[in-house]
């Protein structure tokens, strides 16, 4: 494992973790495990990033914070939305920022949270979702921003 100091300019990494002071920060700013990220140029101090399509500078003390790896994990990982009703998806990721990530942690979704879904309204939003002994009704565009491993081996069958 390295840290992104220690990359090579125009090669793609995968963010693996994040460590430091500045981590809420960072994460703020979309460093969120699994993203593509590359060097566009480091002069030893300060880099250009480019994190999906952002560029971003950076001083080489938040480059040292960030850790990467050269391959993505085997898992795939999907919007919540996506899945159909009988599916159970693991939350990875909260793909947003702020006030409406606050609000889907306070409703329960957190990392590693099972999340079921139960129903769908006639024209397909919203959706029912049984997490943590109870049900929650959410739109889809907000389901679309929590990211899910599907498990496998726990589909209903009607």
């Amino acid at each position: 494992m390295q840290t992104l100091d220690q990359t090579h300019v125009g090669q793609i990494y995968y963010i693996d973790r994040i460590l430091g002071k500045d981590q809420p920060k960072l994460r703020e700013l979309g460093f969120i495990k699994e993203k593509a990220i590359s060097l566009i140029s480091f002069n030893g101090e300060n880099a250009i990033v480019k994190l999906e399509n952002a560029r971003l500078a950076l001083s080489s003390s938040y480059l040292k914070q960030i850790f990467v790896k050269k391959e993505r994990s085997k898992e795939e990982i999907v919007g919540l939305s996506k899945l159909e009703i009988g599916q159970t998806g693991i939350v990875r990721i909260i793909d947003a920022t702020g006030e409406i990530k606050r609000r889907l942690m306070d409703m329960g979704i957190t990392r590693g949270t099972s999340v079921l879904v139960q129903k769908l309204a006639p024209l397909g939003d919203p959706m029912e979702l049984h997490l943590r002994g109870y049900a929650l009704s959410l739109r889809k565009i907000d389901a679309d921003r929590i990211k899910v491993v599907i498990d496998k081996k726990s589909r209903l069958t009607w």
